[in-house]
């Protein structure tokens, strides 16, 4: 089993001047996010009238407030959302989806369904990021009390909005779901990571074992056809290929149509993808990569910002009311029907 938890909470001492710390959260927001981008950069932003990514992303996080967002952060609302925008286009039959085996709040009901679970199977929360257990039971048992235990702290409220304030996260549905795994090899599938602007592709990353000290990366341009490095600790070296280099112009095209199509929802929105044997599988739409407090290169910070236009936010949403409704209730999975 492969299991992401979720950062590491610090102890005391040390907890009491660490962002995951227990006073933290007790900042006003606004602060909370200086003093993040000052502990990754050692310098003040401009938050109110940002020019760079970093600094649009943290005017989003403090005032940005749309239901779209929430929608975008929650797993399983995400994917109506996917399903109804690409049918809109045209592009239903570009991407496909996992399929859904389980929903719920106690990892116990779950396991009432193990008899008819696949081998393997992927568990995580609906309404959080970075948490996931990757299950092969062909190489063992599932944990089951591990699993339980995990997923009773998943289920409650955590740093991504206690800690960092990203407001999407918080009217996010507290539930936990149980998937279909993709891939047929031990590691998680690589990341397609689609980077959108107003509707228009501007970059694709490659990334393979994230979160691990294999992790490694390679960008590619619009088209996906140009391959252009950048500065990163994880970035492939110059001469060494991905699968993408191995792309059809056909796949390449449905990925572009895809990003693009998703990407027209929101000014700014990453869309996450795996490709594997030529199926094109959602991932998740990411609204606050990297919180905005990645290391990229200076010159690319503020190209990418000069993309970004931000919304004029007086103006009412004429889809609030849809965003809504794809938040209420709770679905069941196929295993549950």
């Amino acid at each position: 089993m492969i299991l992401r938890v979720g950062p590491t909470y610090p102890s005391y001492p040390r907890a009491l001047l660490h962002p995951l710390g227990p006073l933290f959260p007790l900042l006003p927001l606004r602060l909370r996010r200086h003093l993040l981008f000052l502990r990754a950069f050692r310098r003040w932003g401009n938050f109110e009238n940002p020019t760079t990514f970093r600094e649009k992303m943290q005017w989003r996080i403090i005032n940005d407030h749309r239901t779209l967002l929430t929608v975008a952060c929650d797993k399983l609302a995400t994917r109506e959302l996917v399903r109804s925008t690409l049918a809109a286009r045209g592009l239903a039959n570009h991407l496909s989806i996992p399929e859904t085996y389980w929903i719920g709040t106690d990892v116990r009901d779950l396991q009432q369904h193990a008899a008819t679970l696949p081998q393997r199977w992927v568990l995580k929360p609906n309404h959080s990021s970075g948490r996931v257990a990757i299950i092969d039971s062909s190489t063992g048992p599932a944990p089951w009390d591990l699993l339980t235990k995990t997923a009773s702290r998943w289920i409650k409220t955590d740093e991504e909005t206690r800690a960092f304030g990203h407001f999407g996260y918080r009217g996010a549905r507290k539930l936990l779901m149980a998937e279909k795994r993709i891939g047929t090899g031990p590691l998680a599938p690589d990341d397609i990571r689609c980077i959108v602007f107003n509707g228009q592709l501007k970059f694709v990353t490659w990334s393979q074992a994230y979160g691990t000290p294999q992790h490694r990366v390679a960008n590619y341009g619009p088209t996906i056809s140009e391959r252009y490095l950048g500065v990163g600790t994880n970035e492939l070296p110059d001469g060494e290929t991905t699968p993408i280099d191995r792309w059809t112009p056909e796949i390449k095209a449905k990925v572009v149509a895809i990003a693009e199509a998703l990407g027209s929802l929101c000014e700014h929105i990453r869309v996450d993808l795996y490709v594997e044997d030529g199926e094109i599988w959602f991932s998740e739409l990411t609204t606050y990569s990297t919180s905005g407090l990645a290391p990229i290169d200076e010159e690319e910070n503020v190209e990418i910002g000069g993309w970004w236009q931000l919304p004029d936010l007086s103006t009412p949403d004429p889809r609030e009311l849809e965003w809504r409704a794809l938040l209420e209730g709770t679905p069941k999975g196929t295993l549950q029907r």
